[in-house]
């Protein structure tokens, strides 16, 4: 079994800053039961009377005292030059993270519609922040299997932090049944089909990974600290992209910043601190495959493909360049979880947080114009001011996460909905929450499934 524990520093270039590894932390159960913040500090999403307030079953959820214990952060000798003030601001920064449930919940639980006939096929990975965990199911929402490996588990000697992350931000299921999965802002960790530990690392991973075939992969990390070009006294929280070895072994990081500096994109950062620290807010990676450089040499094969909400742009990161060599901003705001299509064009979740409804939007990669959108209705409402992601799937249907209402719904071309799914977990007093769906990916048909027979 390998391990590490991510304490490796990297860098191209000499930077006059002290950086601050820190865990961006979440306090699941206690976010349940008191509605709290999710994905961001600034985005408080209210208890809602539009979804009814009625007592649902909590099936196998496993609800305890709020998760985590507060110490004071454990600095590095580079903190020496930093006053209190810096250090309280970077714990600060440190604690931006997701609760586990936002909104009130209704009656509605699992399977609630299926058009079989129009709905696609596959098995469902869902990923629920009601505990360290995730499930495979069917299309009728039967569980077909269960992952499940806590962090204090992982990590029993790196419990020094503000909080112990309590579920997985996202996955990644290999075809032998192993699987990734990012405590956010914490760790990442490879467990085998029987919830088994085969690797751990510390590298502080967030929001999303993209797996290599040679088992290596690209995933999302973050620090924080003061970079003095950017404020001489003000901490702030800074991106990376991490290549981890198939053992999970650091092996290179580059800046996010650095990469947008020295690109033609640069005017897209006005240069200042962001949202309370947080400069870019990158949620999502994807390593492209080479199919759309025919259209623009930036999507060559090996190039990242990557979500700023912050700035609200996409861009995409040249690795061997160590630079931005594509952006494209529109109407999305605040938007996750860009993904390139098999016809060449983006398929984007857009937030729209301050419009209050969301959108799904099919981007043609040229142009920038919208070739397709779904949007909800008074009907049929769809919002999710954060997280959410958006899967094409074959045939052309689209399945949508609505993360902070735990939701995930299969949409036509035409904007039907032919399969809906609610998260079954609920918590408070009378079980009114319902936890956040971090993600519901649908499988390939032929995705391998001989490990699901096999001896446990």
């Amino acid at each position: 079994m390998g391990s590490c524990d991510g304490t490796a520093r990297f860098s191209r270039h000499d930077r006059a800053r002290s950086l601050v590894s820190v865990a961006i932390l979440a306090g699941l159960t206690a976010g349940i039961a008191a509605g709290l913040v999710s994905c961001n500090q600034d985005e408080r999403v209210e208890n809602t009377a539009s979804r009814a307030k009625q007592v649902v079953p909590s099936g196998d959820l496993r609800v305890g005292p709020a998760a985590g214990r507060w110490h004071e952060p454990r600095h590095e000798a580079a903190d020496a030059d930093l006053s209190e003030a810096q250090l309280a601001e970077i714990a600060r920064l440190g604690a931006l993270g997701y609760a586990s449930g936002v909104h009130e919940g209704g009656t509605l639980s699992g399977v609630t519609r299926h058009d079989p006939e129009r709905a696609g096929q596959g098995l469902l990975l869902l990923a629920s922040a009601h505990a360290p965990s995730a499930q495979l199911i069917d299309r009728a929402g039967n569980v077909r299997h269960r992952w499940w490996y806590g962090y204090k588990r992982a990590f029993p000697d790196r419990l020094d932090v503000r909080k112990v992350t309590t579920f997985w931000r996202r996955t990644h299921l290999y075809e032998n049944g192993d699987l990734l999965a990012i405590f956010d802002g914490a760790a990442i960790i490879k467990i085998d089909k029987d919830s088994k530990l085969l690797w751990k690392s510390a590298v502080t991973a967030h929001h999303d990974m993209a797996v290599l075939k040679d088992g290596s992969l690209w995933v999302l990390t973050r620090e924080a600290g003061v970079i003095p070009r950017v404020d001489p006294e003000q901490p702030v929280l800074e991106d990376f992209v991490s290549l981890l070895d198939a053992q999970g072994q650091e092996l290179r990081r580059i800046s996010i910043l650095e990469a947008l500096e020295r690109s033609e994109f640069k005017h897209y950062w006005d240069g200042g601190l962001g949202i309370g620290g947080d400069l870019f807010h990158m949620n999502s990676i994807e390593r492209l495959d080479g199919s759309a450089v025919h259209i623009h040499p930036a999507f060559r094969e090996g190039n990242l493909l990557m979500s700023s909400r912050h700035l609200d742009i996409l861009v995409v990161l040249d690795p061997d360049l160590e630079t931005i060599v594509w952006a494209m901003s529109g109407a999305f705001n605040a938007q996750h979880d860009p993904q390139l299509i098999g016809n060449g064009n983006i398929l984007v979740y857009d937030n729209n947080p301050l419009g209050g409804a969301s959108r799904v939007v099919e981007l043609d990669l040229a142009s920038g114009e919208e070739r397709w959108v779904y949007q909800g209705s008074e009907a049929e409402p769809f919002y999710s001011k954060t997280c959410g992601l958006a899967q094409r799937l074959p045939g052309g249907n689209t399945l949508i996460t609505e993360t902070d209402y735990g939701r995930a719904f299969e949409v036509t071309r035409s904007g039907d909905i032919v399969w809906e799914f609610y998260n079954p977990f609920r918590a408070g007093d009378q079980g009114q929450y319902i936890a956040t769906m971090m993600e519901m990916k649908r499988l390939r048909p032929d995705f391998p499934l001989d490990w699901l027979d096999s001896p446990r």
